[in-house]
This record gives C-alpha cells, sequence and structure tokens, in this order.
C-alpha cells in the first residue's frame, strides 16, 4: 500500500512540474508575441504613418493585403525594398557616446532622445546610434559636453 502512495506522490509532483512548465511556457510565448506587436508599432513609426487614425491604417492595411492576394510577387518587392532602406539606414548611423556636464532642460533631453539616445543611468551618459550628428552638435552647442564617437 506504501508503494502505492509513493506513486501517487510522484506522479502528482510530475503533474505539477508539467503544469509549472506550462505557466513558463505560456509567459514567454505572451512575452514573445508582445515583442512581435511592439516591433510592428515601430515599423508603422519608421515608416511615417503613425499620424493617421486606427481606421486609416487598418483600411490601409487591408488594401496591403487584398493587392497581395491579387498579385503574390508583391512580396519580393516589399521584401527587397524594405530590406534596402533598412540596410541603408543601419550603414548610415554612427555609434555614440555623449557625456554632459550639466543637466540639460527638459527640450534638450527630449531633442537629444529625438535623435535616438538613451539614457545610462548608472555611467551618467546617453548613447545610442545618431543618423546625423552634426545636428545633435548644433542642438547642444551652448552645453559643455563630449561626444564620442564608438
Amino acid at each position: 500500500m506504501e508503494d502505492v502512495q509513493k506513486l501517487k506522490t510522484k506522479l502528482q509532483q510530475k503533474k505539477n512540474r508539467i503544469a509549472a512548465e506550462e505557466i513558463r511556457l505560456n509567459i514567454k510565448e505572451r512575452k514573445m508575441r508582445t515583442r512581435h506587436l511592439i516591433e510592428i508599432g515601430g515599423l508603422v513609426v519608421k515608416a511615417g504613418l503613425d499620424h493617421f487614425p486606427t481606421n486609416t491604417l487598418y483600411g490601409a492595411l487591408l488594401s496591403l493585403k487584398n493587392n497581395l492576394a491579387e498579385n503574390p510577387s508583391l512580396q519580393q518587392q516589399w521584401t527587397g525594398l524594405g530590406r534596402d532602406v533598412l540596410d541603408k539606414e543601419e550603414q548610415t548611423k554612427q555609434p555614440v557616446i555623449l557625456t554632459l556636464t550639466e543637466k540639460p532642460s527638459p527640450e534638450i533631453r527630449a531633442i537629444i532622445r529625438s535623435h535616438g539616445l538613451k539614457w545610462n543611468i548608472l555611467r551618467a551618459e546617453w548613447y545610442g546610434y545618431v543618423t546625423d550628428i552634426d545636428s545633435l552638435k548644433n542642438t547642444i552647442k551652448d552645453i559643455d559636453h563630449n561626444i564620442q564617437l564608438i
């Protein structure tokens, strides 16, 4: 009788481990989906379409879907165009570290962020990739700073 109880206990433990693994997988799947949706939203912003109302964007996407159904070769054209633009953008970006001796105003911080830089609180510096370094320099010309191109 003890053997049956031990087997029941082992099976219950195994069942609990499987349930815990299922929960972990569901969380991982949800995080992957969330990341994918954020990336799609980023592409809408990158394409300059984020100012359109939701109904307009949805209609445009449905139109793209219909065009693709009628002409499957469009996907290859779109893929090539997207790849070319993204590759060109990557080539023109320069890695930058920006350190300031004084705290910039909220307006200057917004401009620095608009150039694609992020604040590193531990190192007390701005970092990221910049496509137009001269524009960034002109923005912060009145502030004591050090720009390091990596």
